[in-house]
């Protein structure tokens, strides 16, 4: 139901495919309810319902404020669904760069449209869809017009301002920043495809505080669960399978426990050749316990360079990241003793360089400031790079290069 079945176009979940999984959920014994407005969080438990999830999705379109001829995504694409051949003509721009930006571009063009084309004020090394959806889409004739923000559509047009890249925001993305020019591109429809937003109305009128929702998906409200698009907002149909199993066994207090075939459990030689730790498979679900947390913040190499030559870098997302200084280090090796990881971070991690010779001295992979827009960048090979420009650079990479530029320029000038 709701998303899969009504929006996200049959290329991508066919309706055979939804049509069984509802009919294995009624012969588990589901009861289910159609066509009638669902009964209020007070008004269930009245009825005897003891827990209660709340899975109704991310349904409202956000708003794209510009005059002309233009649509909300999913209404849109819900309406698309429901025609059994092409019946679009002209030309359609879709404005945003998510997964759901990607169907309704691929939607347009397989209905019929003269010409789809995706619209984002970033690039696409700063788009939030997956790269094998972009993929899909260009593959599909897609055209895509980056640095660019919509205007007004009028007249068989749509009107962009062209828009540069700035110094990263919170999101850890370059923020978009106006540059006061225009142009145009054909357009008769505009597809607003810029986040979908949860029912806070639905949530306030059961009492449910859209910021309290603590683990396993629990609400402030007794005994109420929040699940998928309603709990994450706009997500992956994979990733509401995974919060209605971790419902599931909230409800249940329990881990599920599969059937594995006896071949399935390794034998004490086996698990010794592999040099790994002899466990059963039933007790999978407790492999997390053996984790090293390498996303846990170490630092332990910054704090025991007696020069001062790994520095903590905190990024603009808020993470941080440890960047090697070249001219400060003498290779004493004491980050390497600290290194909990078997790390050799005075040549694993990424470094400022201070001249041409000093880089090509290292082998690390590493930055080279050459002026305020241009640098000199190894990884597999070295590079020069325009950081004014849209380029080629990782986007981990070109955010730490530019949060060193803006706030920690004081270690190489």
């Amino acid at each position: 139901g709701g998303v899969p079945r009504y929006v996200i176009p049959a290329f991508r979940i066919s309706d055979e495919a939804i049509d069984k999984d509802v009919a294995l959920m009624e012969r588990y014994g589901v009861e289910v309810k159609c066509g009638a407005p669902a009964p209020s969080v007070e008004e269930l438990k009245k009825l005897g319902y003891t827990h209660i999830l709340i899975a109704t999705g991310a349904w409202q379109a956000g708003k794209l404020d510009i005059p002309g001829n233009v649509k909300g995504v999913i209404g849109w694409m819900k309406e698309m669904k429901t025609q059994v051949k092409p019946c679009l003509t002209g030309h359609v721009v879709v404005v945003g760069a998510g997964n759901t930006a990607m169907d309704a571009a691929r939607v347009a063009k397989r209905m019929g449209a003269e010409s789809s084309t995706i619209v984002y004020r970033r690039t696409k090394k700063e788009m939030p869809a997956d790269e094998h959806e972009l993929k899909l889409a260009i593959d599909d004739g897609v055209a895509m017009v980056e640095l660019a923000a919509p205007v007004a559509q009028e007249n068989g047009k749509l009107k962009l301002e062209r828009m540069k890249l700035g110094e990263p925001d919170a999101s850890g993305r370059r923020s978009p920043v106006a540059t006061g020019e225009f142009f145009e591109i054909p357009c008769d429809l505009v597809i607003s495809a810029v986040g979908e937003k949860v029912d806070a109305k639905l949530m306030a009128d059961n009492g449910i505080e859209m910021e309290r929702k603590g683990p396993a998906f629990k609400t402030n409200v007794e005994n109420v669960w929040c699940a998928g698009d309603a709990h994450r907002g706009p997500a992956t149909v994979v990733e509401g399978i995974a919060d209605a199993a971790a419902f599931a066994e909230a409800v249940i207090d329990k881990a599920h426990t599969y059937e594995i075939p006896e071949t399935a459990y390794p034998s004490k030689a086996q698990a010794i050749a592999k040099k790994g730790i002899l466990k059963m498979a039933k007790d999978a679900c407790c492999e997390g316990s053996r984790c090293l947390d390498c996303n846990t913040v170490c630092e332990n190499c910054a704090d025991s360079c007696p020069n001062r030559a790994n520095v903590v870098i905190k990024l603009s997302d808020g993470r941080h990241q440890i960047l090697h200084i070249d001219k400060m280090c003498n290779e004493c090796g004491n980050c390497t003793q600290f290194c909990p990881y078997a790390s050799e971070p005075c040549r694993d991690k990424f470094t400022l360089f201070q001249t041409k010779e000093d880089m090509d001295d290292s082998k690390n992979a590493g930055v080279l400031f050459l002026d305020e827009n241009r640098v000199l960048v190894r990884m597999a090979e070295v590079r020069e790079y325009d950081l004014s420009a849209p380029n080629e650079l990782p986007k981990e990479i070109e955010n730490l290069i530019l949060t060193v530029r803006s706030k920690y320029s004081y270690l190489y000038k």
